[in-house]
């Protein structure tokens, strides 16, 4: 038998291996959870190290960090401008981090677990009207009669794709052509924000315009990969861009997330369109069709319903609205004076 290691050290162990093994395995790959939690955790140990008086962060041990330097940091980062939500999702990847390292290491206590977030302001999640919608899908067709090329059409379909699907923008960028079914109704194994699979369905509004840019896209691949293979196609991106693409590596053809971005906002130079606006605007859609939350919460992949419960949010006027006309189809009955 092995000898029995010793306890860790939690005082001596420096805190910044423990960050960066946080990150290697939750905050992988360009998405922007993944982004968030890198910068989220790159203001902290800038912060505790000012605060510790430390000449770099990889001085810092775990025993820096405790519940007064988490609360000081929230202080200090609302003193600095930052919202409430920026400053409640730092937290909120410390309260993780914590977490999972309490998990790991005997004796380890969460130091964030007891701090409580600022005060946010839940409102509506913004999106997308019907005439916004119709006035961006006129400009793609407009930009395409003007000049035929593979881009404004992988563009335009890419629009109403994210529209049709209510996928995140980085779930839509890294989708395989062998994730859709032969029928174009079913996208299987979309891989959520919390490492967890779901099947999105395509509704036959899209199907048509999907077939015709998937004729193009074959199209497009031939003359670049004479010789490539079904399996291969399946092996690519949905969504492809050629740009810097090698035929020997399947993952160059992956669009980037600012090509994303562009690729939707150069539609809309008037309503300045971002990519989760399109989702928001599929969730309404779907909240109001279906008046089902908990429907809407396992279509946009939500694992908590109650994240999924700020599309049910109304505004002071909605509300206000709804009581006037509650009076006017219940008017209160008149007092008949006494005789």
């Amino acid at each position: 038998m092995g000898e029995r290691k010793p306890p860790l050290d939690l005082k001596a162990a420096p805190l910044l291996s423990a960050v960066s093994s946080y990150l290697r395995y939750y905050a992988e790959g360009s998405g922007h959870t993944a982004r968030a939690k890198r910068l989220d955790l790159q203001h902290f140990l800038d912060f505790l190290v000012l605060q510790r008086g430390c000449a770099k962060a990889a001085n810092l041990k775990i025993a820096d960090w405790d519940h007064s330097s988490v609360q000081l940091f929230l202080d200090y980062s609302l003193a600095r401008g930052e919202s409430p939500a920026t400053v409640a999702r730092r937290l909120a990847t410390l309260k993780h981090l914590g977490r999972t390292m309490s998990e790991q290491l005997p004796g380890f206590i969460n130091p964030a677990r007891e701090v409580r977030a600022p005060k946010i302001k839940i409102g509506m999640p913004k999106s997308i009207s019907r005439p916004e919608i119709n006035k961006v899908r006129k400009k793609a067709e407009a930009r395409l009669s003007q000049r035929k090329s593979f881009n404004r059409l992988r563009n335009e379909t890419l629009f109403n794709f994210l529209l049709d699907t209510g996928l995140r923008a980085d779930e839509v960028r890294t989708l395989k052509l062998g994730q859709l079914d032969e029928s174009l109704t079913w996208i299987k194994n979309v891989r959520t924000k919390g490492k967890r699979y779901r099947n999105v369905y395509i509704t036959s509004a899209i199907r048509k315009d999907l077939k015709h840019y998937l004729a193009e896209r074959k199209a497009k691949l031939e003359k670049l990969l004479p010789k490539y293979t079904k399996s291969q196609d399946r092996a690519l991106p949905l969504f492809i861009s050629s740009y810097n693409a090698v035929p020997e590596n399947p993952e160059s053809f992956f669009m980037g997330a600012k090509s994303i971005w562009r690729a939707i906002n150069e539609l809309s130079t008037d309503t300045h369109l971002h990519p989760h606006l399109l989702r928001h605007s599929y969730a309404m859609d779907l909240l109001e069709s279906s008046n089902d939350i908990r429907l809407v919460a396992q279509a946009l992949g939500h694992s908590d319903v109650r994240i999924t419960m700020r599309y049910t949010e109304r505004s002071d006027a909605q509300v206000a609205a709804a009581l006037e006309k509650s009076r006017k189809n219940n008017p209160r009955p008149k007092v008949s004076e006494d005789p």
